[in-house]
């Protein structure tokens, strides 16, 4: 975990986070980022375009077909719990998701080199937390 003073929320919502397949951990953060329900001054389009890119990697068939949320239903069980949380929680929680993706092995070189080389998660870190 990158932050200390995360609750017990945030950390039940990351253990099954870290559960989560590769691919499904890319959908879950592109989904939540797009409605992360906050306000901050990062770039958030970067990330989601990283997201993006990463999960067109990952699943053969993302943007070629329109994909219902819904018939994921493990995710909206997860998004629902997300949704629970303040907006600090919500805050930490997305941090702790994106270092999630920064630290997981894709075992594939390219999009391990892509979130290594453009996933700012420190940077964003910084600009969530002290606004």
């Amino acid at each position: 975990m990158l932050l200390d003073s995360n609750t017990k929320k945030v950390i039940n919502l990351l253990d099954m986070f870290n559960k989560l397949s590769n691919t499904d951990k890319i959908r879950l953060a592109t989904y939540i980022m797009e409605n992360k329900n906050f306000y901050t001054n990062f770039n958030i389009k970067d990330i989601i375009i990283i997201l993006k890119e990463i999960l067109k990697k990952l699943d053969s068939n993302y943007g070629r077909i329109f994909v219902n949320f819904a018939k994921y239903e493990h995710l909206l069980l997860f998004s629902a719990k997300y949704l629970e949380l303040n907006l600090e929680e919500k805050k930490k929680f997305t941090i702790e998701m994106l270092f999630n993706i920064y630290e997981t092995d894709f075992a594939n070189k390219s999009i391990n080199e892509i979130i290594n080389n453009q996933l700012y998660v420190y940077d964003y870190c910084y600009v969530v937390l002290n606004k």
